[in-house]
């Protein structure tokens, strides 16, 4: 059964086309990603599907019905920002929205403890991780059916991240359906069953990742790392090219490419630290179907 079904779904501001005729399916009790840089569109589909944002042309489902207040009840939704209030107690903030989706009551102490939050503590006086679990706590008050998640571990630290990792495989195990927009390749290649690769206001492809992953076929993948000289001379024999502040990475399917480039990167009076001969990412799959690298 699909829990969420988006048709042609388009949405300008003005003269911006944000959305251009998205499709896309969610099943229920998956995790489902949509991989994409920042301006690919992603947020403004989410805050179509989970706060009723107006749309100009399509159609939206929720487990089978017309996206209406009724069916949107289905759905938690936790955006970029912050939906806490400074000022109230976790236990404050939490009741306040509680009364505001008419949820039980007994709910907060229950997220309060499911989440190891201080329930005295203001939300200005939370960690990132541990407001970002008080948001999600918000979202659970009346229990909904499908979680969304607009890029959920922005700005986390390595162990928040992770504990906010292990959260959302847990809404999984416990029969959740789980939407996520990021644009971490490691959280999308990590948490989800499926993803979706969006740019430019459309969807890309979509599919499991190994399948993503095969339409590079038997392509190699270099990593080299250290003081590279030469890099961009280097790209106009290996148009896909990905480059960091100290390292490249080369995907192509000619037999002598990691001669090629430790030739040509050695000539140019780089200092190689490190080579690597890797698996295809879902990095190396986006620039290949979009021609740019994920920021």
């Amino acid at each position: 059964m699909l829990a969420l079904e988006v048709k042609n779904l388009r949405k300008s501001y003005g003269d911006f086309q944000a959305l251009k005729g998205v499709d896309l399916e969610v099943e229920d009790g998956e995790i489902f990603a949509i991989l994409g840089p920042n301006g690919a569109g992603k947020t403004t589909l989410l805050r179509i599907l989970a706060e009723g944002l107006g749309y100009d042309e399509g159609e939206v489902n929720v487990f089978g019905e017309p996206l209406s207040k009724k069916s949107a009840r289905h759905i938690g939704y936790v955006p970029q920002e912050s939906i806490s209030y400074d000022l109230l107690t976790v236990k404050e903030n939490l009741g306040f929205y509680a009364d505001l989706y008419d949820a039980p009551r007994e709910e907060v102490d229950n997220l309060i403890s499911k989440f190891d939050l201080p329930p005295s503590s203001k939300a200005k006086e939370l960690s990132g991780g541990l407001k970002r679990r008080l948001n999600l706590a918000i979202s659970l008050l009346y229990d909904p059916k499908v979680l969304i998640l607009d890029e959920p571990s922005t700005g986390l630290d390595v162990p928040s991240r992770k504990q906010l990792w292990e959260d959302i495989i847990k809404f999984r195990e416990s029969g959740k359906t789980i939407l996520i927009a990021t644009h971490y390749m490691e959280e999308a290649e990590l948490l989800s069953d499926r993803l979706t690769i969006m740019d430019s206001g459309r969807i890309i492809r979509t599919g499991k990742i190994e399948a993503l992953k095969s339409l590079l076929g038997d392509r190699t993948v270099i990593h080299v790392s250290g003081i590279l000289r030469g890099v961009d001379n280097l790209r106009k024999m290996f148009p896909r090219l990905i480059e960091r502040r100290d390292s490249i990475r080369v995907h192509s399917d000619v037999d002598n490419t990691l001669s090629i480039v430790v030739e040509h990167l050695i000539s140019s009076g780089s200092r190689i630290r490190e080579i690597r001969v890797e698996e295809p990412t879902l990095e190396d799959v986006f620039l290949e179907l979009t021609g740019k690298k994920l920021n």
